[in-house]
């Protein structure tokens, strides 16, 4: 596979697409100040406390390319609430494979913006080996637009407008 890529809904040559976008802390955190960050919260690259009565973990959301290889996918690098218990498990089982564990709920605590309406969205967690990220699946019945193509996948024109959506393009349209 090419190490550039030629847009064919810009034209442009690129160094690949990234595959992967995600958020650093839960919507709710990140809006507050430095100080009452530092005061309210916990946080790390993959587990956030806020008030110690609120539990987030990081996980993968992921969304397959159509064009791409069967398993490829693009993965948002989202937040997901949950309760102390499944945030707890996660903590305790940091470096075991906990992949057999049934699914754990949560809810999406961040906006994906080219989705609408994505805060608070119910999703199933999957646990997976060792210090891997774990999974977040929308249910069958979510009619949400990023669970439809959660199901179906999206077009190489498709992750192109996301990573415009989400500012990709915007230092190489500076430049």
């Amino acid at each position: 596979m090419s190490s550039t890529y030629t847009c064919a809904h810009c034209g442009q040559e690129h160094d690949g697409l990234p595959t992967d976008w995600g958020f650093k802390l839960p919507d709710e955190v990140h809006a507050l100040s430095y100080p009452e960050r530092y005061a309210r919260t916990r946080h790390c690259a993959d587990l956030c406390t806020l008030d110690e009565s609120r539990w987030f973990i990081r996980a993968l959301l992921p969304i397959p390319l159509q064009e791409g290889e069967p398993d490829e996918v693009f993965n948002w690098g989202v937040w997901i609430e949950v309760d102390k218990a499944t945030h707890d498990l996660y903590v305790t089982s940091w470096e075991e494979d906990i992949a057999d564990r049934p699914r754990a709920s949560g809810q999406i605590a961040n906006d994906l913006k080219v989705y609408g309406g994505t805060l608070g969205l119910p999703v199933e967690i999957e646990f997976r080996s060792g210090t891997e990220r774990p999974l977040a699946w929308c249910p069958v019945d979510t009619v949400n637009a990023v669970a439809l193509e959660q199901r179906g996948g999206i077009s190489s024109r498709r992750h192109h407008d996301i990573l415009t959506a989400v500012g990709y393009f915007d230092d190489e349209v500076a430049a």
